[in-house]
This record gives C-alpha cells, structure tokens and sequence, in this order.
C-alpha cells in the first residue's frame, strides 16, 4: 500500500476505520483484509440481513486501491465530530 509513502507516520487506525464504515454499510461478515503495493484486498460474504446470500456463501472480492482509501478517509473525516451514525436497519 502505497497511501503512506513519503509520510513521517502511517495512520492505520483511520483506514481500519473508514473501512469499518464500508464493511457496516454493506454488511459483510466474515471478513479478510489483505495490504498489498496497490492497496488492499478485501474480501466479505455478505450478510443474511442483505437478502444478498448465495446458497454456498462466497466471498465478494474487490481491490480497494490507494485512491478509493483516499475517497474513505475524505468522507469519514467529514462525518467526524458531527456524531452522525450509519442509519440502522
């Protein structure tokens, strides 16, 4: 992952959290992250809650690159101190 290149320091606690905001959003469950040169691999099976699940449940699989993390964190930080939450189903 190239997002913290050049930076004096990584902030893994803020992409962990904005990429909480988008495992909640979608409702994965069972979740695997992997950090690669080119971001981050993320895999998730969706939630029964979804009404997405597959008979042998599969895991959706997507390539979270550097700039899509970028576009994360932007929208978590302006969620920030405003205490909004998700909405709740």
């Amino acid at each position: 992952m190239r997002l913290f290149e050049g930076l004096p320091a990584t902030d893994y606690q803020d992409v962990l959290r904005a990429l909480g905001r988008f495992i909640d959003e979608h409702k994965y469950q069972d979740i695997r992250i992997l950090e690669t040169e080119d971001g981050l691999i993320f895999q998730g099976r969706a939630s029964p809650r979804t009404g997405r699940v597959r008979p042998v449940p599969q895991f959706d699989t997507f390539l979270i690159t550097d700039d899509d993390l970028r576009e994360m964190l932007r929208g978590a930080y302006e969620l920030r101190g405003r205490g909004e939450m998700l909405p709740r189903p």
